[in-house]
This record gives structure tokens, sequence and C-alpha cells, in this order.
């Protein structure tokens, strides 16, 4: 097309194209749509602010400063009038999971929910952080009135590219706290020098009552138990693999010897079937015992090569997780 003729709406053509002007319902986005990070209408749902709270909120994310509250303005120590319970709720998806994943009905007004909002980070000056997410007791002493912190969503993910340390009891090297160290928020002691840490899956620590055979019918298993060191373990089953060869060493001995002694009494001239039942008793020997000692003293030596050493294949200790 020449530079003087028109496009066949009788438009004008330039070498330049077309106009900024010309093409301005082009650039548009259709309206309400939500795409590339626009505006789209949320439904009507409607945060009960307690008198105390301050919310920031934007497309149904929110961040409440407040005093620490789980639920409804009558619960947590907030409710009760508590000094020193500052809260901070940073949340996402209020009430998602209600209605089978559908989200409550329009319009809505909803107090926080640990259970059925989307995603949350919790941060309490003083709280009951265990009841208030439902877990489950892993120790004799639940969080109760203490500061916490909780993170809940459908998937977490905590990635360190330098490493990661999940540390419980006071911290090292500082100065003010007395001969005790480092205190709880409110100045309590921190008696336990080393604070457990628990990994529960499923949320239950319950213990498991389990057939246990015909002789003991029903085992109790605790749910909740200790985890293994794996150097500990590592050397308590060498000890057991040396115990095993010097019982196999023991039983070959002896069975070395039973066949020395079983050639001395087959010399018998006198009575032919004695030799025959000397022969076959060392030959029986020879196979069904010696063979199999042999056969498990090489096994347990493998199987210290395969799992109790750093360079096998199977090594039992972690290479990278460890605790204490």
């Amino acid at each position: 097309m020449f530079e003087n003729e028109g496009d066949p709406d009788g438009v004008p053509l330039s070498k330049e194209g077309p106009s900024p002007a010309d093409l301005k319902d082009a650039n548009q986005l259709p309206p309400k749509s939500g795409l590339y990070h626009t505006s789209k209408p949320v439904g009507a749902l409607f945060y009960k602010k307690a008198l105390n709270e301050s919310v920031i909120k934007n497309a149904g994310a929110y961040i409440v400063l407040g005093t620490d509250r789980p639920a409804s303005d009558r619960e947590g120590y907030g409710a009760w009038g508590s000094d020193g319970a500052a809260s901070i709720d940073l949340v996402v998806g209020r009430m998602s999971s209600a209605n089978k994943g559908e989200g409550p009905k329009d319009p809505s007004w909803v107090d926080p929910s640990f259970s059925a909002d989307a995603a949350r980070i919790h941060i309490s000056e003083l709280t009951d952080i265990d009841h208030n997410f439902g877990l489950a007791k892993a120790a004799d002493d639940q969080s109760v009135g203490r500061s916490g912190i909780a993170i809940k969503a459908d998937n977490i993910r905590v990635i360190g590219r330098g490493g990661i340390k999940l540390i419980s009891g006071v911290g090292q090297g500082y100065a003010g706290f007395g001969k005790k160290g480092e205190t709880l928020s409110k100045g309590g002691n921190i008696y336990q020098p080393s604070p457990e840490i628990s990994f529960i899956a499923g949320n239950s620590a319950e213990d498991r009552v389990v057939w246990g055979g015909l002789f003991n019918s029903k085992e109790r298993i605790r749910g909740l138990q200790p985890l293994c060191l794996g150097h500990v373990t590592r050397d308590a089953l060498l000890e057991i693999t040396d115990m095993i060869q010097q019982l196999s060493s023991a039983v070959l001995m002896l069975a070395m010897i039973q066949e020395t002694f079983n050639a001395v009494l087959g010399i018998d001239p006198l009575r032919e079937w004695v030799v025959a039942g000397s022969i076959a008793a060392n030959t029986a020997g020879l196979t069904f015992i010696n063979d199999n000692i042999w056969q498990q003293i090489i096994n347990t030596i493998l199987f210290q090569f395969n799992y109790l050493y750093s360079f096998g294949y199977k090594y039992i200790c972690s290479r990278n997780v460890k605790t204490t």
C-alpha cells in the first residue's frame, strides 16, 4: 500500500503507523477482570473489627493490629483486658474453606477463624497458641499464657539457602539476665536446659493399642517418641554385629570340634556302620552348619559396610540433618 492511500475505512495511513488515539481501545483490559493485577470485585465479606484494632485491608488480604483474639471479640487475652497482649494478625482468604471451599455467602460478617481462613501468620505477645490452633498435646506443659508465633496454610515451605536451624532454649552470650540466662517473655524462668522439639504428623500424639501376638494380645505403643541419634545408633548396631560375629565364631569352632570328634569315633573296624554314620554326619555338618556360619559372617560384615559406615550406600546417619 502506498503512503497516500487509505485503509478500507478511509483513515489515512502513514509510515509511523496508527496513532495512540487510534489504539486506545485495543490497549484496554476487560473491566473488573483482575488481569495483570487490576482490580476485581470481591464478595460482600465484612470483618468484625474490635474497638481497639487497626485494620489494613486490600483485595482480601488483611493486617490486623490489636490484642490477642483467636475468634470473636469475647475471646482471647485481649477480651479479658490483659496488659501486654498485643498481636499482629496477617491473613489472606478469610473463611475460604467454609461451605466446602466456596466461602461464606454474601453478605457475611466474620471473625478471625484459625481453622477456616486460607493462610495466616499470627504473632501474639500473650496467647494460648496450642489451644487456639487446636494442636495435639506434645509435652506436659502446653504453651499457656506465653508469647507465640504461628504460621498456618495449606502448604508451608521454610527455605534457607545457607541452612536452617530449629532451636529451642535460651540464647547464648546475653548479659543482664543473671546466672540462669535469658527468661520467658513475661520473666518466667526456662527450667529445662533443652525444651522439647516435637514433630507431630497428622496432629495426633495419642498412644496406639495394637495386637501383640498370641502371648501378648494387646500392646500399647507411644504416639510421641524420641528421635534416635545417628552416631549413637550406629555404635549400638556395631556392638550388636560384633557380638553376632563372636557368636558365629563360637558356633563355627564348636562345629569343627564336633566334626573332628565324629571322625575319631568313625574309626571302628568291627562296626562298619559306625564309619558310614561318621562320614554322613561330617558331610551334613560341612554342608548345613559350616557353610551357613561362614555365610552369616560374610552377611554381617556386608551389613556393617552398607549401613554403619559413611561410605555405605545405605548409611543410616543423615549427611544433612542433625539433632541433639
